[in-house]
């Protein structure tokens, strides 16, 4: 295993926990949001498990690393509010 994989997957693994904490505190409840969380939960675990036993080169490894830090980085800004990464400003 590479750097970018261990990266890629302690980017997921910290995507999935933010995923799994949230707390929606008063706001109301959006089943397409829901599924959408419980995919790419689902997705993420999918990641973490497959990863080590994949033979990535560097520059796959390096781009999904890059992928999974962004999102990641994105959860904990919105603090696991999926439906905050889609609002459309103007």
């Amino acid at each position: 295993m590479s750097v970018f994989t261990d990266i890629a997957i302690l980017a997921a693994i910290i995507s999935v926990f933010r995923i799994l904490t949230f707390q929606r505190r008063g706001s109301r409840y959006r089943r397409g949001i829901g599924l959408l969380a419980w995919l790419v939960s689902c997705a993420h675990v999918i990641v973490i498990v497959k990863l080590p036993t994949l033979d990535l080169p560097d520059p796959a490894a390096a781009g999904l690393a890059l992928v999974l830090v962004a999102i990641a980085a994105l959860l904990l800004r919105t603090r696991g509010n999926l439906a905050h990464l889609f609002r459309w400003r103007h």
